[in-house]
């Protein structure tokens, strides 16, 4: 904006016009050279103190993001609406990044609500998404977090209204970019992967699958959505994970109870619901959230649980020559 303030001091006209030229061209250059070269100048990340969910002190430029690709989400553990999915698919991130995790890439979760975010809440909440060994939960003074949150964009006035996205940041060359954690998983760790400049232009091996069913041939309604909003944290027959495995559910609770359950679970927690109050105190770090589903998208979720459990029962009796790996 230098360029702009500096227009604006100069007497004539004529001289404000070739000023705001000049800005214009400088522009047109930076968008033109394509997204992965913003960049963020030395000194630019605040080189602030956090503390990790081990309780270790560590500046925030220095030790957490220089010298290395980092996955940054904002997130906060009384959060009971959409974070937690976004952990949840960021964790389904660092097993399709696999090794890598921890030495060419890093994930970094930090808490915008600082003040109740103790080093053991963040712990506890890493833990229920079975996060690895080097995924970092950071908390630190109020200022110090609001800084580091100005500076990398998550500018929301109030929590509930945080942005879902992640940053990723090349703490080597500077250069950053916005994503989603809602898009295709395997897209997303190409992204990951090119944040690196060696790495730009390796052939995109990913197939872009729909999710972990995509090579089942079923390809049914709700599965998209099962696989954005539910598949994160719950499977179908493969066990619990964030939250109880699905497998079998629709021979355990209404279609009525898991409509009501799926479009308002908080409303159910709050009448007292006991099947609700059990789930909630069985996984303590993350609830059901609202995931804003409608009815119309509930039925198909449900639908597709349903096949799904069908599908996984048949097989049992007869084991077909086709295994689907999931992990």
């Amino acid at each position: 904006m230098q360029i702009l303030k500096s227009a604006f001091a100069w007497p004539s006209r004529k001289a404000v016009g070739s000023g705001l030229l000049v800005w214009l061209v400088v522009l047109l250059s930076v968008v033109r050279s394509g997204a992965a070269e913003v960049q963020w100048k030395d000194g630019y990340v605040p080189n602030v103190p956090v503390t990790t969910q081990d309780g270790r002190s560590l500046l925030f430029d220095d030790d957490v993001l220089k010298g290395k690709i980092s996955i940054i989400s904002f997130i906060y553990t009384s959060c009971r609406d959409i974070c937690p999915v976004v952990t949840a698919r960021l964790s389904q991130l660092e097993d399709k990044l696999g090794d890598a995790v921890g030495r060419d890439y890093f994930f970094v979760s930090i808490s915008i609500d600082p003040a109740n975010d103790t080093p053991d809440k963040l712990n506890e909440y890493g833990k229920a998404f079975g996060v690895g060994p080097s995924w970092l939960f950071l908390t630190g003074k109020q200022e110090d977090i609001d800084l580091i949150r100005h500076r990398l964009g998550e500018r929301s006035r109030a929590l509930t209204e945080h942005r879902n996205e992640v940053l990723l940041y090349n703490g080597i060359t500077g250069e950053w970019e916005r994503n989603s954690a809602f898009g295709d998983i395997g897209i997303l760790a190409s992204a990951v992967r090119s944040m690196d400049p060696a790495r730009r232009n390796d052939p995109v091996v990913e197939k872009v699958k729909a999710g972990t069913f995509a090579d089942d041939p079923r390809n049914l309604p709700g599965q998209a959505l099962f696989v954005k909003t539910c598949g994160a944290c719950h499977t179908v027959g493969g066990g619990g994970r964030v939250g109880p495995d699905l497998g079998g559910v629709t021979t355990r609770r209404t279609r009525d109870w898991l409509t009501s359950y799926i479009m308002e679970p908080e409303k159910l927690r709050a009448r007292q619901d006991p099947v609700a109050l059990s789930l909630a105190a069985k996984y303590p770090a993350v609830r059901m959230p609202n995931l804003g589903l409608s009815e119309f998208d509930s039925s198909d979720v449900i639908a597709y649980i349903e096949a799904m459990t069908y599908a996984a029962s048949a097989e049992k009796v007869a084991p077909q020559a086709h295994h689907h790996h999931h992990h």
